[in-house]
């Protein structure tokens, strides 16, 4: 059967670049490798006619149909290019859409709050256009992945809005997602009758202008009307829905796989209601063969944990066992993915402009512009230390406090260098370098960053990765400042006897460095409030420039000199409970807890061999021979750990 393609340019003359998009557009359906091809026809015609506009669409196209064939690596790379370029050159149109690609991709990582986050950038943007016929789809996309967050009340708030977007747009088909969505949400919530009576508004809608989600339509309201116990019509909603399936197979139209998976949960949901279980093992078996075929983690997981309940109901335990293994490999597969995503995102972005900057540099050169050309590498560094700064920030944006501490931990790190005599070359490399040492926690899930309990093993396991990952971002950097964060990443968790991770080094093979910022980093943690913990009971420290006031009392700290200090002299300065340090301002805490005696001294702790542990929130709090203060108790996992 051959295709007939629409074209817009005259007989004998070449294709425009829209032409050729335009084309593409209507073959993608039938003959995606055809598609592929113009499209990457119009993307070489736009780089040669300086289009960026055309390019950058062009870069969206590509980055669909790579969607669309399961590369999501691939159209995860394009999408950033086309947001990139987009952004450059000022089509807001085709950066909206590469935004939402973006947050599609990651939001099939299972990387749920970078998928937030790229959803509202999209939104914003496109609301600074004049256009507002796909406010609608926007809202919507950005409701799906606060619902996978569960945050359902703002989910349902944003469902809403969206229905008030489609007002005047003339979109039925998106009312009756989103009505659809909305159903679903009431149904997580247990209440079933908003349930049944959105799915019924969204199934008359979608009959008429959006046939291909009926089945799915359908399934749902089934499930709903098991959880009320009105067997009958989940049972009619579920024939209803098989035939129609039937009914496109045989016209040859494709089929959902997420409609088939999930009318078959609903079947297993109303064979369970029916004590028919073994149909129920039948129908979810059959689910989760779909949904693990066609990539779709988060279903799986859902039917696996279905699957397990019942076999354990049904005594049939070494199944149950089987089924929450799988379960457990299939979570740790998506943490990998999203880890791996997160890594990917800060890769690209900056070896993008690494490139961008390296070919200025050399334009430069040529120019024999050789002061300018210093001035752009200076301007590179800067860049990339931003660039990462905002990525470690990513893991702990939803707290306000948490995500200004690498700033804070960087400028306290930075006045004790200066009070040990460093130069001041060091102390300004250290202050940026510092901010980037919890980079590694962008890869940390935000169920166990944000967790308000106590961190089980596993998970804890989990949070001290972050500091060799940390390091694999950065290391190999060829600016100053980037290694020596790679370095601070890797050693800020080490402690002087070797009980620290991630490698358990100890006394002067810890780097200086990494010293420096552990101290810097308990000190902040022990005097800022997070969801899991109250600030550390004492007086809280004024703030002066957004960090916390820097003063030097030596008549408050023991003096300890370089060659005379004993350990227990630096031990009795360091273990002082926690209460009274609060008293003291960070400098001079910091100073007083590692043996500092004046400013050209050296820090006892941080360099002579019999020094005791660092100030771990043990051995602040309490010192050898004496009772832990009851601050010292009550003080939070993170204030020596992450």
């Amino acid at each position: 059967m051959t295709s007939t393609v629409p074209s817009t340019h005259s007989p004998g003359s070449e294709p425009s670049v829209e032409d050729l998009l335009e084309m593409a557009r209507s073959v993608d359906s039938s003959d995606l490798g055809k598609a592929r091809s113009m499209v990457q026809q119009a993307r070489v015609m736009a780089r040669a006619r300086r289009d960026p506009q055309g390019e950058a669409e062009a870069l969206y196209r590509l980055a669909e149909l790579s969607y669309a064939s399961g590369l999501n690596n691939e159209a995860f790379a394009v999408a950033l290019e086309a947001r990139d370029l987009a952004h450059q050159c000022g089509a807001a149109k085709s950066e909206v859409n590469a935004l939402n690609l973006i947050a599609a991709v990651q939001y099939q990582a299972a990387n749920f709050s970078d998928a937030l986050a790229s959803a509202l950038a999209a939104l914003e943007l496109y609301r600074t256009t004049n256009e507002r016929s796909s406010e609608g789809l926007l809202l919507n996309s950005l409701a799906v992945i606060q619902h996978s967050l569960r945050d359902t009340d703002r989910a349902i708030v944003t469902y809403e809005a969206a229905l008030m977007a489609n007002k005047g747009q003339d979109r039925p088909d998106l009312d009756a997602v989103t009505l659809a969505n909305m159903a679903r949400v009431r149904a997580d919530r247990h209440e079933d009758l908003l349930a049944v009576s959105l799915g019924e508004s969204a199934l008359a809608l979608a009959k008429e202008h959006a046939p291909e989600f009926v089945p799915e339509i359908l399934a749902r309201l089934a499930i709903a009307y098991v959880s009320l116990s009105a067997l009958d019509r989940a049972l009619s909603c579920l024939d209803e829905a098989d035939s129609v399936m039937r009914d496109r197979t045989a016209r040859r139209v494709a089929l959902s796989p997420g409609s088939v998976v999930t009318v078959r949960t609903a079947r297993g949901d109303l064979y369970v209601a029916q004590h028919l279980r073994d149909h129920a093992l039948r129908e979810w078996g059959s689910a989760l063969d779909l949904a693990t075929e066609a990539g779709m983690t988060e279903v799986a997981l859902s039917v696996r944990e279905k699957l397990a309940n019942l076999c354990k109901e049904m005594g049939r335990f070494e199944q149950a066992l089987r089924h929450q293994e799988a379960r457990y490999l299939l979570n740790e597969e998506m943490f990998n993915r999203g880890t791996d995503l997160r890594i990917r995102t800060l890769q690209i972005q900056h070896d993008t402009e690494a490139a961008r900057q390296q070919s200025e540099i050399i334009r430069l050169r040529t120019t024999d512009l050789e002061e300018m050309v210093g001035q752009r590498t200076d301007q590179i560094e800067l860049f990339q230390v931003e660039a990462l700064q905002r990525v470690a920030e990513l893991a702990e944006f939803r707290d306000t406090d948490a995500a200004a501490h690498p700033v804070r931990v960087g400028d306290l790190a930075a006045d004790v260098a200066e009070e040990l005599g460093e130069d001041h070359e060091y102390v300004d490399r250290l202050r940026l370098a510092g901010r980037l040492h919890d980079i590694g926690k962008v890869a940390v899930p935000d169920q166990i960053l944000m967790k308000t309990g106590p961190l089980t093993a596993t998970e804890f396991d989990v949070v001290k990765t972050h500091t060799s990952l940390g390091n694999e971002m950065l290391i190999g950097s060829p600016s100053p400042v980037v290694q020596l964060a790679a370095e601070l990443a890797l050693t800020h968790h080490e402690r002087w006897d070797g009980t620290g991770y991630p490698n358990g080094v100890a006394g002067d093979l810890i780097p200086l460095s990494g010293r420096i910022v552990g101290v810097a980093d308990v000190f902040d943690a022990l005097i800022s409030a997070r969801v899991y913990k109250h600030v550390v009971a004492g007086r809280r420290h004024q703030l002066r420039g957004g960090r916390p006031r820097l003063a030097v009392r030596p008549a408050r700290r023991a003096r300890v000199h370089r060659g005379a200090a004993s350990p227990r002299s630096v031990a009795g300065a360091a273990a002082r409970p926690v209460s009274a340090c609060m008293t003291h301002s960070p400098t001079s805490w910091a100073r007083s807890s590692i043996g500092i005696a004046s400013r050209p001294m050296r820090c006892a702790w941080l360099n002579d061999e019999t020094a005791p542990n660092t100030p771990t929130a043990k051995n602040i709090a309490s010192p050898s021979g004496t009772r832990p203060s009851r601050c010292a108790a009550s003080m939070s996992r993170h204030t020596s750990v992450a």
